[in-house]
């Protein structure tokens, strides 16, 4: 719960999208979580932004339930290739959280494949 609160108080507190990327008119993630090491899938979603008061930050929770102090914050890549006017780009990131009383590390990766459209400033 802290966690979602922290991530949305970042979400208030960032600059917008529009004030960074002014011609961004859509964007949208499509999104998977693995195991790392497996090919199993564990969780698919897509991720529609609202361009015209999103948030230039791109912070996606950890898909499991027993990840401390984890995530998959995309932002720097995101904004990277939106920057560059990529109407398609992808990636992946590892969650640096810990899971369990032993504190292992989380074995979740994020792949994600981003498109963007754009219009006239």
């Amino acid at each position: 719960m802290l966690r979602a609160i922290d991530r949305r108080q970042r979400e208030d507190e960032a600059p917008r999208l529009k004030s960074k990327v002014p011609n961004i008119s859509e964007l949208y993630l499509e999104i998977e979580e693995v195991i790392a090491g497996s090919s199993t899938v564990v969780s698919r979603y897509v991720r529609r932004i609202v361009v015209d008061t999103a948030p230039a930050l791109v912070e996606l929770p950890c898909g499991e339930a027993k990840c401390n102090d984890g995530g998959h914050d995309l932002t720097a890549a995101v904004m990277r290739a939106l920057h560059a006017g990529a109407t398609e780009f992808r990636g992946e990131h590892a969650c640096n959280g810990r899971v369990g009383a032993g504190g292992g590390a989380c074995d979740r990766v994020l792949t994600y494949v981003g498109h963007a459209k754009y219009g006239p400033r």
